[in-house]
């Protein structure tokens, strides 16, 4: 930085802002830049301060006590030093209305807030330089030219009795002409204005020629290398004695950076930055325009509510860069189902008008000009084709399935909100049975919502209540008729509703990202209780726990698991965690060290509701695991039911041929007992042996064996 003249008063800068410390770092920034800072709290502050001091530049926050920035800037414009002193606003709103009610209170420029303090003082600078050639443009004459270079600003004159003009320098610059080669006149000043302008800017001149008045003209301007710049025109007659026009005076400046500026803010308020789609303000006006239209048309209007199944296992175990980048390429699906193939994807020109990004990983989709239901329907089946192709990012193979909500224009609501808040409950019921499908919107489903969301809040404080428990249902060894361990499933009584099914809180506590703190519980109690059984001197059995996905994918799991056998005294051998076949198949080589690490720890391991996913020796015979778990809708219908017998063999005769023991779950007749056992399986559960029973029921299973159920 150079060193200021000593003969040039140092700028003094008013700094109005009520954060102290933005106060605090703006006045060290501009001091660092050469510059003398006041700093103050309010406007009314602010206001006597610049009457007392007369700063060369006021830097105004908007949001403050008493009098926010706006009334302080039009306070300060009307006071006789006020009329040109530069005021720069620091707002942290972010919405064009915001941006040119700071412009019509009198502000010079603006900052959005977070500030880059970097720049702050270089701004604040150029400010003060374009005021110095104002003001000494209104003095200087000779000043003329650099001020408006600097504010990219010409002027011209027009002689209507001559018809000849006169431009400044710069208004060569803006119109593209070499100033040695070209003649100024009307002719030459037409022809670089836009075509589509054209029409509205020869009206406007002959108005003049007329002796009428013109409005403030925004042009484009062509270069002859194709460019386009915006221009902003004032023009002023000067008029005889007579009354008769003589003279025309006008003003040209280059607004092509402002242009670009207010298209940023455009951006910023309407569209999400991540995907680039609208975001949901812009879709609400979008829905709202779509809306108007069908109501005069007498047509259907459609609205899709999505949001990506289990998003927040993927965020949470991979990071939320992947997430990032899986968002990214699903917007990029959806933008690509939904463009241009069908009338009702067509809304406006120019954007993804029919597709939006709500937060998160919710998504909505416009369907407009709708004949039936149907073309809501057959865009939903599209979508969820799309999304649920297998995608690669970073290197991971990722599978993602979307639940899609449909609500209709006039039968599901009247306007934009219902809609999307009808829409949303469509999509909750859709997750509510069991995901990756669609599901149109009826009264019963704004209510189920509401009841999720009213069951959301009390298993939020259930953990903290002792609400859970956790009973254990027997699994027999067939080879000796005695009960050689037990599964815990939770149970939640809750006191004013009562007992609450695990398949209604097991899905919401993993939307809700709970199901981590209470898998945490379920282990640490589940392996509490098997060592009380244990120093009871009962006989030798492990206790099974079903481990979550969002649990078990949890960097720190293994240390957690530790952690539960060190302070319980558990041995390993004792506790058997059960996994599922999806969870397997997500991101298989951290899968599978997460697998040796608990295996060599000693702990048993089993794949729970095999042959319902992802069933493959490919990758079976690469896991530490030591039994398989015959899903019950294998078991229900056996033996009589030919082809869930035969899977059910399948099953057992491929586990022993990777040395793996097999337990058969749901078995609730002799028949399903006798023929599992025919087949060598090993284990069996189910309401033929016990129901699930508290712990101190347990006890009495134990002594004695099931001989007659053994054989």
């Amino acid at each position: 930085m150079s060193a200021p003249d000593p003969a040039t008063p140092t700028p003094l800068a008013l700094i109005v802002d009520d954060d102290p410390t933005i106060r605090l770092i703006a006045s060290r920034t501009l001091e660092l830049s050469g510059l003398r800072t006041i700093v103050v709290s309010d406007g009314e502050s602010g206001l006597a301060s610049f009457e007392r001091e007369h700063p060369d530049i006021v830097l105004m926050d908007v949001m403050m006590p008493g009098i926010d920035g706006y009334q302080a800037v039009e306070t300060l414009r009307a006071l006789p030093r006020g009329r040109h002193v530069p005021i720069l606003m620091l707002t942290g709103l972010d919405d064009l209305d915001s941006i040119n009610r700071a412009y019509e209170a009198g502000a010079t420029d603006f900052i959005s807030k977070p500030i880059n303090w970097g720049i702050l003082g270089h701004r604040v600078r150029y400010i003060l330089r374009a005021a110095e050639a104002i003001e000494g443009m209104v003095e200087n004459q000779a000043l003329l030219a650099s001020a408006q270079r600097v504010a990219r600003l010409g002027s011209w004159r027009w002689d209507f009795e001559s018809d000849r003009m006169r431009w400044s320098d710069e208004v060569f610059r803006i119109l593209g002409y070499d100033q040695a080669a070209t003649h100024p006149g009307v002719d030459a000043l037409v022809s670089r204005i836009h075509a589509e302008d054209r029409g509205e800017f020869t009206a406007a001149l002959q108005s003049l020629r007329a002796g009428g008045s013109v409005d403030e003209l925004i042009h484009r301007v062509v270069h002859p290398d194709g460019a386009i710049r915006y221009v902003r025109i004032h023009t002023e007659s000067l008029l005889g004695e007579d009354g008769r026009p003589l003279q025309a005076f006008g003003a040209i400046q280059d607004i092509t950076e402002n242009k670009a500026a207010e298209q940023r803010i455009h951006q910023l308020a309407y569209f999400d930055r991540l995907t680039q789609l609208p975001n949901r303000q812009r879709f609400l006006d979008n829905l709202s325009v779509a809306l108007e239209h069908a109501s005069r048309t007498g047509r259907m209007v459609g609205v899709l509510s999505l949001d990506l199944d289990q998003f927040k296992r993927i965020n949470d175990t991979l990071g939320h860069g992947v997430g990032d980048r899986l968002l990214v390429t699903v917007a990029q699906r959806l933008r690509e189902s939904v463009r241009g193939r069908d009338p009702i994807t067509r809304l406006l020109p120019g954007e993804d008008s029919t597709l939006a990004r709500l937060g998160g990983d919710e998504f909505c989709v416009l369907l407009g000009d709708m004949n039936s239901f149907q073309d809501a329907a057959k865009v939903a089946r599209r979508i969820l084709d799309v999304v649920q192709r297998p995608l690669e990012v970073d290197g991971h193979e990722l599978f993602t399935t979307t639940s899609i909500g449909v609500a209709l224009y006039p039968m599901d609501g009247q306007d934009a909100d219902t809609l999307i808040k009808n829409a949303d409950a469509a999509m909750y019921f859709a997750k509510s049975q069991g995901r990756n499908n669609y599901r149109f919107y009826g009264k019963e489903m704004n209510s189920r919502a509401l009841e999720r969301l009213a069951l959301e809040s009390k298993l939020r404080r259930a953990l903290d209540r002792n609400e859970f428990e956790l009973h254990y249902q027997p699994k027999l060894d067939l080879r000796t008729g005695t009960v050689a361990g037990v599964e815990a499933l939770i149970r939640w009584h809750q006191p004013e509703i009562g007992m609450v099914p695990p398949m209604d809180f097991i899905p919401l506590a993993e939307d809700s990202g709970l199901i981590v703190a209470i898998g945490e519980w379920v282990l640490m109690q589940a392996a509490s209780q098997a060592q009380q059984w244990s120093a009871m001197g009962l006989p030798p059995m492990h206790v099974a726990v079903n481990i979550a996905s969002p649990h078990f994918q949890q960097p720190g799991f293994v240390d957690f698991v530790a952690r539960v056998l060190r302070d319980t005294g558990l041995a390993p051998e004792r506790l058997e965690l059960e996994v599922t076949e999806s969870m397997l198949m997500d991101d298989r080589a951290t899968t599978l060290d997460t697998l040796k690490r608990l295996k060599a720890m000693g702990l048993r391991l089993s794949i729970d509701d095999f042959g319902t996913g992802y069933s493959s020796l490919a990758y079976l015979k690469q896991f530490p695991v030591d039994t398989l778990k015959v899903d019950r809708s294998f078991v229900k219908d056996m033996p009589d039911a030919g082809d869930d017998a035969a899977i059910a063999s399948a099953i057992i005769a491929m586990a022993h041929s990777l040395r793996l023991e097999v337990v058969a779950e749901g078995v609730e007749t002799e028949a399903q007992l006798a023929f599992l056992r025919e087949r060598g399986c090993e284990y069996v559960q189910g309401f033929l042996i016990s129901r699930p029973v508290p712990a101190d029921q347990i006890i009495r299973l134990l002594p004695a064996p099931r001989k007659a159920l053994a054989g």
